[in-house]
């Protein structure tokens, strides 16, 4: 008669039985429960003794072992897997800012997916998982961002697996990306002030567009594409504390617009330069309004305007053919690293460096109850990259 055996090093149960000969086999049943196990050891046996069952037999075992899982015969949908997965959820200890979190990403998932989420869970590959990756880099999603990604996609399909669900987790079979900073660096203040140079004259009557450009998203940490948008009345000089208030491409519908506190240099800046009374009015208007990506786009000549500074990018991966991007050491989003090195090297605490760049993060807001007082000294702390004037005579 069939049973059971447990090898410590699977998870699964074996079966041994025999056949009509009275051969002896030993064969996986892919099983963790023993009564389910059981159960498919006695139909391995009764095909070897060549007691093929009907149809209606395999029906009824199948059934049979679905039920005990708690599931029904229909496959879900991958979008109800993962909706599924946000049910719960909602009803779990954890963090309202992680649940936040997760839910946004199971969002972008599905998305992406469109309507292949549609489809069987049991249809979904590791090429459409790789896929929705080099999507996350295109967008120039950091490598440890990317990772936080896939490790949730495992987890949801491990459920699965273990379900029964699936026999297989795909997402097993996507690497990680390259660890966040691996060979990324930062721009120096001196190839900042490099930027800043070239900036003159830099394709004609953008040059001066650029020259602030620049300035703005080392002293706030503002990506290229939102700083390239602001306008007239985003810029709030007569505040005790001055600041830029815009609404972040990258965020949801219905969020909150940010704030940035003005470094002396850029409030400077912004005293000096020639501006218009129409607070509806770009700052830069021959960067207004363009993408980011794309021949013509913002990351292209900003490219552009660091050879014109002398400053050389080193290729550290090329990109796949499925859509992956090229990364480089040095990009306009070193900018916006660099102002969080800069207040590192300032001193300035961890908490307090995410509230002044931005970094979504419920805790430091509540830990500093004069959080825009504390980010404006902070800010205060980055070093200069203007040009020194130099005295008459």
């Amino acid at each position: 008669m069939a049973s059971v055996i447990k090898d410590t090093r699977s998870p699964y149960w074996s079966a041994r039985y025999r056949d009509g000969a009275g051969n002896e086999f030993t064969r996986s049943t892919k099983q963790k429960q023993k009564a389910n196990a059981l159960q498919v050891a006695f139909e391995m046996e009764r095909m070897a003794r060549g007691e093929v069952p009907t149809m209606a037999v395999i029906e009824r075992v199948g059934r049979e072992m679905i039920e005990r899982l708690g599931q029904t015969l229909d496959a879900p949908t991958v979008a109800e897997e993962f909706q599924n997965y946000l049910s719960l959820l909602d009803i779990s200890t954890r963090a309202a800012s992680t649940k936040e979190g997760y839910r946004q990403m199971v969002e972008d998932f599905l998305t992406y997916l469109g309507k292949s989420g549609e489809k069987k869970l049991t249809s979904l590959t590791a090429g459409d998982i790789e896929k929705f990756k080099a999507s996350l880099n295109a967008k120039g999603l950091s490598g440890k961002r990317v990772n936080i990604y896939l490790k949730l996609i495992r987890s949801i399909l491990k459920k699965a697996t273990d379900a029964g669900r699936i026999e297989r987790n795909p997402a097993l079979r996507v690497d990680n990306e390259e660890a966040e900073g691996a060979g990324k660096e930062d721009f120096t203040t001196v190839q900042i002030r490099a930027l800043l140079r070239a900036s003159k004259g830099f394709k004609k009557h953008k040059g001066k567009d650029w020259h602030g450009l620049v300035c703005i998203c080392y002293y706030t940490g503002a990506r290229l594409s939102d700083a390239a948008n602001l306008k007239e009345g985003d810029v709030h000089l007569n505040a005790d504390e001055p600041f830029i208030e815009y609404k972040e491409k990258k965020k949801r519908a219905g969020a909150a617009k940010v704030q940035r506190s003005l470094h002396p240099d850029l409030q400077s800046y912004f005293l000096n330069r020639e501006s218009s009374d129409n607070p509806q009015d770009f700052l830069f208007p021959s960067l207004a309004e363009r993408s980011t990506g794309g021949a013509n786009g913002l990351s292209r000549e900003f490219i552009k305007l660091m050879e014109a500074a002398g400053i050389e990018r080193r290729l550290l991966r090329e990109g796949t053919t499925g859509g992956g991007r090229n990364v480089y050491n040095l990009s306009e989003h070193s900018l916006r690293h660099s102002t969080v090195s800069g207040l590192l090297n300032a001193g300035v605490d961890e908490g307090l460096r995410m509230a002044v760049i931005g970094h979504d993060d419920k805790d430091v807001h509540r830990g500093y109850s004069h959080a825009r007082t504390a980010a404006h000294k902070a800010v205060a702390k980055l070093p200069s990259v203007m040009p020194v004037k130099k005295g008459k005579g």
